[in-house]
């Protein structure tokens, strides 16, 4: 039985263009509106403008960014209905993924999810926007990495790539703070006892509280 086909070079190199832009997406990097020109992205990667071009096509076919008339390419603009909805089916699936990641966590899984967690307080303190958008984006992979389903993690990637750029609405100093425990905490604790209603509620609080303060936080002319 012959091998499947490798990537040819260019394709490679689109892959890995699609991968950084998706990422920058999912952690707040761009802001909703914002352009993404292929100069300023050609000066920022280092690569043509073919391969870039089409990792830019492709997250518009995805709905992560958006083709406006002038073939310019933006964040997509949501209003607070589609916003709302989106991250309704973010907390569904996270809920699922965080459930299925109990049965598989393991102790290093926990010791890198306390560590990360550890760095996202100190960003807080520090009110450094970036480095705590990347770190909460990085505590709820590794989380749900362990769920072992592949595609509900595509799915999920998929939407935080839409919501991710609304975050730079939430982060603005001063940053909000839970009441009580923080609810990554006590996602911890629940992982630690293989607790899986306790790891549950712990992602439910999260994604709903932290949503709900980020709507608040919305520009007033955001319909």
């Amino acid at each position: 039985m012959s091998s499947a086909p490798l990537l040819s070079p260019r394709e490679n190199i689109t892959t890995l263009i699609y991968k950084q832009i998706k990422n920058d997406l999912m952690t707040g990097v761009y802001a909703p509106g914002d352009v993404l020109t292929l100069r300023v992205l050609v000066e920022k990667m280092g690569f043509s403008q073919t391969p870039i071009r089409e990792a830019l096509l492709q997250l518009v076919s995805e709905r992560a960014l958006s083709m406006e008339r002038g073939r310019s390419i933006t964040v997509p603009v949501f209003d607070r209905k589609r916003l709302q909805e989106l991250r309704a089916i973010r907390l569904k699936l996270e809920v699922m993924a965080a459930e299925a990641a109990v049965a598989n966590i393991t102790d290093e899984v926990i010791a890198r999810l306390k560590a990360v967690h550890d760095a996202l307080v100190e960003s807080k303190r520090n009110q450094d926007r970036t480095n705590t958008l990347r770190l909460n984006f990085e505590f709820h992979s590794t989380l749900y990495a362990a769920c072992d389903m592949p595609d509900l993690i595509a799915i999920i990637e998929g939407l935080w790539a839409q919501t991710g750029p609304y975050l730079t609405f939430l982060y603005q100093p001063p940053f909000y703070e839970s009441e009580g425990p923080h609810p990554h905490e006590l996602v911890i604790a629940g992982l630690e006892a293989r607790d899986t209603e306790a790891v549950v509620r712990a992602v439910t609080k999260d994604v709903s509280e932290y949503g709900a303060a980020l709507m608040s936080r919305l520009p007033k002319d955001m319909h």
